[in-house]
């Protein structure tokens, strides 16, 4: 059977399948210990209920600030702080040398408007890869993205060209190479203005969506069973062709989707516990070689939890600034009021973090500039591909 990951939540009660093996999901990360999976806020409530006390939280430091955009400025030298819909080739170019040396690297090109078949593009392609010496699979992506939108595994250049036939004309996408490290992390980092060194506020573990087949239903039912994962169903149908009608037998993981978001049906686990001095000091290097970086989550590929704590052998697959959410508080032990606590925490620091950097003469950007930049993140990603 094809295994492209999702994760099954268990109905069962937490203390009910506290006898239950933890399953090993994905090489050097710990197994997935039996439990919840998801927060029960995020079976019972959608996304838009869920985030209305955020925007009230948002709203109150407004006031308290005099400014809705004031986190803009949170990290100045990137695009509106890196708070919606920047250019993630911008923000790369932010990076130093040290810092370089940790983004997986990449190649990027703005789609041509008037190449339908997309030729041109692939003759840029095969230079620019060649340059960079990469070669496939490469990990295709939007440079204006969130959430996995358009996020695709791309196995050989016939699956770029269709890619890029599947993009808006004149936007921009990266191609990077596929880091083959199973871990995958989000690592949040902080530095106030003027600190001398930031901090790790969060690190959570992220598996992919999957189902634990019981040996009865087919894969198709037993996402369909699941109110997490019958969300992104429609993603997950195409990537399993005949197995989706199949049984899955028991015991047997199969992986939906190789993207792992929140949106997709990721599962998160608070790892706050495995950060350790050296992982701090590397990132704390990275950090400080980005220019005027303090505000932020570094989503990473790492080989294994024993190099990640050694700060080795791990990639930067994508930089998210004040837009960007602390993942631990998805783990499926949390409750609404701890999620609330963090995101109430996260946000006062934000905007604590941005006066100060308004008080050193970084202006924040209109509210009708966030607006539009808003609008038209949401335009693209109605346009752009399924993930996979």
């Amino acid at each position: 059977m094809q295994q492209i990951s999702s994760l099954a939540v268990s109905e069962m009660p937490v203390d009910a399948s506290a006898h239950e093996p933890a399953i090993s999901i994905h090489e050097g990360m710990p197994p997935l210990a039996p439990g919840p999976l998801y927060p029960s806020f995020k079976r019972h409530l959608s996304d838009p209920v869920f985030y209305i006390i955020p925007a009230f939280m948002w709203a109150a430091l407004s006031l308290r600030y005099l400014s809705p955009t004031l986190p803009s400025v949170a990290n100045p030298a990137m695009e509106v702080g890196g708070l919606w819909g920047e250019s993630k080739t911008q923000g790369h170019e932010l990076f130093g040398i040290t810092a370089r040396r940790a983004i997986a690297p990449y190649i990027e090109l703005d789609r041509s408007s008037d190449d339908p078949d997309a030729e041109r593009d692939i003759q840029i392609v095969r230079q620019r890869l060649a340059e960079k010496a990469l070669g496939y699979p490469l990990i295709a992506k939007p440079d204006r993205g969130y959430q996995g939108w358009g996020v695709k595994l791309a196995q050989d250049e016939a699956e770029v060209r269709e890619y890029l036939t599947s993009l808006p004309p004149g936007e921009g996408l990266i191609l990077q190479e596929y880091i083959s490290f199973d871990g995958e992390a989000g690592l949040f980092y902080v530095r106030r203005p003027g600190e001398a060194r930031g901090r790790i506020t969060s690190l959570a573990l992220t598996y992919a969506p999957h189902v634990v087949g019981d040996g009865i239903s087919t894969l198709e039912q037993q996402v369909m069973a699941d109110g997490v994962l019958a969300k992104s169903a429609a993603i997950y149908r195409p990537q399993h062709g005949e197995a989706w009608s199949a049984p899955v037998p028991l015991g047997e993981i199969v992986i939906l989707t190789h993207a792992r978001s929140a949106r997709l049906g990721a599962v998160y686990r608070d790892a706050r516990d495995l950060v350790t001095r050296a992982l701090e000091e590397r990132v704390e290097a990275i950090a400080r070689d980005i220019e005027d970086f303090h505000f932020g989550r570094f989503d990473i590929r790492f080989r294994s939890i024993e190099a990640l704590q050694r700060g080795e052998d791990f990639y930067i697959v994508e930089l998210n600034g004040a837009g960007a959410e602390m993942l631990h508080f998805w783990d499926g032990r949390f409750g609404i009021i701890e999620a609330y606590r963090t995101l109430w925490s996260q946000y006062r620091t934000l905007f604590a973090l941005s006066a100060e950097n308004a008080r050193r003469g970084h202006k924040p950007v209109g509210f009708w500039h966030m607006l539009k930049m808003q609008m038209r993140q949401e335009r693209l990603r109605r346009k752009y591909p399924p993930s996979t």
